[in-house]
């Protein structure tokens, strides 16, 4: 790929890297390296699918799934079952239509999860989504125990463009939600988001805290949509499964934002989370940035994991080629445009400079020309053909000469380059009165 900034779907693949070194490289072992569909087969197969994090319940569906499907299409040889691996992980990790209902509804997302996994960041990027989209979206800042929550979450929500209700430091954080609740129905906001502090998941006095907000919500928007989601943690593995199961328990989850998945060997939680849990992975995050947060895509998800080459995934590697060069392109503008205009202030700079020189060349042509000073004056006033004697004997020599022309007769005077032709009668026919009434051009070179 041409360099620049990525594409998203590239950057999947990329962060991915690991988790592919991890598992694919074992299953494609397993694949090529057995004689025959057996046991053993399927015995090594299912421990390389949980060493890499699927989850034991999501391995043994997909495991019963490719025996039945061996059965049906009668195959033989181990290399054929790999594409039915791939297509069961695809199944086990459809979203379903309805996932994204809430964008077209009035609606409270809800992000909840532990410390350090995103959550503020994962608000911000969310709301500059719904944004693009066009919707009206309003922050609530209910993270009031970390300190500079809520700059942080300011920050990200001027980059969004949108606004945001907060509170000050140690405040009650469902005071936070009640307020911004009933903002959010006074300004008609299609959609609020609320962010909360990060809390462990076995704190009981925490958790009960979030069961208090929801209740707020429930009671003061009891006719918007309900979407709570809990960020996770790509690289925690496991642990994100059983914080995922403990947020259940206090808050009716309907989405997972999976974040820090561009450097992870556990990308295979994503499976685990929606096949023991029942809840669709909705967003994932590859980077930083506020482009980085983008919609999950299981089909995507899979052939970036796998590395299977189809035509959409082809599509999405074009569209990001396409997409470095335009950036490119508006680089290689932005450059010939400053170049542009460095090379004009350069040319105004030298004519400016010009007109200086040019004005300087003025004055001190002026100044020798004018009567009644010093030596150049006397010269003037008696009509003789004097050099000004302020650049000094031999300057005077080289800059004015005589040239005779023998041949014509005729005499030549050249000053500083410059030639201004007199013609004179070798005969001496015309008389003083006449040489004196005859104007004589006479041009001279000042240097500074």
């Amino acid at each position: 790929m041409a360099g620049g900034k990525k594409g998203f779907f590239s950057r999947l693949k990329e962060g991915l890297n690991k988790t592919r070194d991890n598992i694919v490289a074992g299953i494609d072992a397993v694949f090529y390296g057995a004689s025959e569909i057996d046991d053993d087969f399927y015995e090594e197969l299912e421990e390389i699918l949980i060493m890499g994090d699927i989850g034991v319940n999501a391995t043994n569906d997909i495991i019963e799934r490719m025996k039945d499907e061996v059965k049906k299409r009668h195959l033989r040889h181990p290399s054929e079952c790999k594409e039915l691996l791939v297509e069961s992980i695809k199944e086990q990790m459809s979203v379903g239509e309805t996932a994204y209902d809430f964008e077209k509804k009035q609606s409270v997302i809800f992000v909840i999860g532990v410390n350090g996994v995103g959550k503020t960041t994962s608000v911000g990027k969310l709301a500059s989504i719904l944004k693009g989209q066009g919707k009206k979206v309003l922050i609530a800042a209910a993270d009031t125990f970390r300190a500079a929550a809520g700059d942080q979450l300011a920050e990200w929500a001027h980059r969004a463009g949108v606004d945001m209700i907060g509170g000050a430091d140690g405040a009650d954080p469902a005071s936070v939600i009640y307020d911004a609740v009933n903002a959010a129905k006074a300004r008609k906001a299609d959609i609020l988001i609320c962010d909360t502090a990060g809390r462990l998941h076995n704190k009981k006095n925490l958790m009960e805290e979030l069961k208090k907000m929801n209740r707020i919500i429930d009671r003061e928007f009891p006719d918007a949509h309900r979407e709570n989601l809990i960020v996770l943690d790509g690289t925690t593995g496991q642990n994100a499964l059983s914080q995922a199961r403990e947020f259940g328990e206090v808050a009716n989850l309907t989405g997972v934002i999976l974040t820090k998945m561009d450097g992870t060997a556990k990308g295979g939680i994503a499976v685990a989370i929606q096949s023991e849990l029942n809840v669709p992975v909705k967003y994932i995050g590859v980077g930083e940035t506020i482009e980085d947060l983008q919609k999950f895509h299981s089909e995507e998800f899979v052939n970036a994991l796998f590395d299977v080459k189809t035509e959409k995934s082809a599509e999405s590697e074009r569209a990001d080629e396409a997409y470095v060069d335009e950036e490119n392109t508006d680089k290689t503008y932005e450059n010939e445009e400053h170049a542009d205009k460095a090379y004009a202030d350069e040319g105004n700079a030298d004519k400016e400079e010009a007109d200086k020189e040019d004005v300087d060349i003025e004055q001190t042509s002026l100044t020798a020309d004018a009567p009644g000073e010093g030596a150049a004056a006397d010269s003037y006033g008696s009509g003789e053909e004097t050099q000004p004697e302020t650049f000094g004997d031999s300057a005077a020599k080289n800059d004015s000469s005589v040239m005779e022309n023998n041949d014509a007769g005729d005499s030549v005077a050249w000053n500083s380059g410059e030639t201004d032709q007199e013609t004179v009668d070798p005969d001496g026919t015309d008389s003083d009165a006449e040489d004196a009434g005859k104007s004589k051009k006479k041009k001279w070179f000042f240097w500074k």
